[in-house]
């Protein structure tokens, strides 16, 4: 990250926080931002469960059933769930490794 940009991050990180350490929401600065980012992660982290659930729903089966389905047979539009499938399967689990490496659990 460049100077000034790391500049302007923490000056709107120092905006933000302020007003909500001032009016003792929060401690500090350092937990307001443990904080938002904690939920952050946790809310990423929920999206692409409930995008795993929606495809399992949709297709009743599991992506290695539908991956195998798709091996004989598929229409464009099963291929592009698929990879979002695919896609949110990846997302889900970097976000997990990124809370634990966090010291969330998740």
């Amino acid at each position: 990250m460049s100077s000034d940009i790391e500049t302007e991050v923490i000056t709107e990180l120092q905006h933000i926080a302020g007003p909500l350490v001032e009016l003792g929401l929060y401690n500090s600065s350092k937990e307001f931002i443990k904080d938002v980012t904690s939920d952050f992660m946790m809310h990423k982290i929920q999206f692409y469960k409930q995008q795993l659930q929606t495809f399992e729903k949709k297709y009743g089966m599991s992506f290695k059933a539908l991956t195998q389905k798709l091996e004989t047979e598929a229409s464009i539009a099963e291929e592009d769930d698929w990879m979002e499938w695919e896609a949110s399967k990846n997302m889900l689990k970097v976000w997990k490794k990124a809370a634990r490496e966090t010291g969330l659990s998740a």
